[in-house]
């Protein structure tokens, strides 16, 4: 099956995608971004003249196109989405779905009367280190599990070094940004895979703690119960300036901990040796996979439930009182 594949959004995660697409062979790739010079510059990287500034104008003169993969900022994925799925084209959505439930519903509704393949960009699950984790926890490696802590912190001018971040989508407002939508809708899709879906939010705090300019919650705090009755604690932030990224997995047996930002996993259990072991596989892996895992379900007119519309609108549904 011969793909073509509109790439909607050409800054960081979009240059991912779009180098990724011609890796693994996609030959017929459309760019699309208002911004001319930033849209020239990734046709010149992977070699495309299949150039547009306006998306429905690539949807009119393509009318073979496979999927659109939205990389835009998060207050524009549902508006984008929607008439993409009137025009019967699968997607691939960026986390996190939007910024609010505003016609998630219709969206819903055209992607099941399409039929069409809609996935929620979420490449923590593609992810070798978590693969891993998820294997030791299936395998009963601490017993029965009795609580989690999830900790991530990043500083965000760190993300892109070369770029002003206090005018990028994470730290504004009107474009769906802060550290609830941006950070921890990463680590609720990858908490409901390994412990189960989130039942209940029981304490929460979204507030704004440093000193960047952002106009947005820059740090996030919650304790949540799963269905499967596993405790969480949750903290999200972009204000630290030492990155870290841990879970730790409290069992009966002992605990295991994946540290995210040393790429290793430690099995501890009562009374023996700790084992440490390595699990990376480069920063691009996860990203590579996931797309492989995309082009196969469109090919196949199929998807995991875990990755689909109804996973992004459940995030919204659970955050949906924390958003301010």
């Amino acid at each position: 099956m011969k793909l073509k594949i509109l790439i909607l959004g050409c800054g960081s995660i979009g240059t991912r995608h779009a180098k990724n697409l011609r890796s693994i062979g996609v030959k017929d790739i459309i760019l699309c971004d208002k911004d001319k010079s930033r849209l020239q510059s990734l046709a010149n990287i992977i070699g495309t003249n299949l150039l547009y500034v306006d998306y429905k104008q690539a949807v009119k003169e393509n009318k073979d196109l496979s999927a659109t993969v939205i990389c835009t900022p998060t207050s524009y994925h549902v508006e984008q989405a929607l008439y993409f799925a009137k025009n019967g084209i699968n997607l691939f959505i960026e986390k996190p779905l939007s910024h609010n439930l505003d016609k998630v519903k219709s969206l819903q509704k055209l992607v099941d009367s399409n039929k069409l393949v809609v996935m929620m960009g979420h490449s923590y699950m593609f992810e070798f280190g978590f693969i891993k984790l998820k294997c030791l926890l299936e395998k009963k490696t601490i017993g029965q599990i009795y609580f989690v802590t999830y900790l991530q912190g990043q500083f965000l001018p760190d993300w892109h070094p070369k770029s002003d971040y206090s005018v990028e989508y994470t730290a504004r407002k009107n474009l769906g940004g802060g550290a609830l939508l941006t950070l921890t809708s990463h680590s609720f899709y990858l908490i409901e895979w390994l412990f189960g879906r989130i039942k209940s939010i029981r304490g929460d705090i979204v507030t704004r703690v440093g000193k960047l300019d952002v106009d947005v919650d820059d740090s996030v705090f919650l304790l949540m119960t799963t269905d499967k009755n596993i405790i969480i604690q949750s903290q999200n932030n972009f204000i630290v300036p030492i990155h870290n990224h841990k879970i730790i997995v409290e069992g009966e047996k002992g605990r295991l901990e994946y540290d995210f930002v040393e790429k290793k996993i430690e099995i501890l259990l009562r009374n023996k040796r700790s084992k440490i072991f390595g699990v990376d596989k480069g920063p691009n892996d996860r990203f590579v996979k996931e797309m492989k895992y995309f082009l196969s379900n469109v090919k196949n007119n199929n998807l995991d439930k875990n990755l689909n519309l109804e996973s992004g609108i459940r995030f919204l549904q659970k955050m949906k009182n924390l958003v301010s």
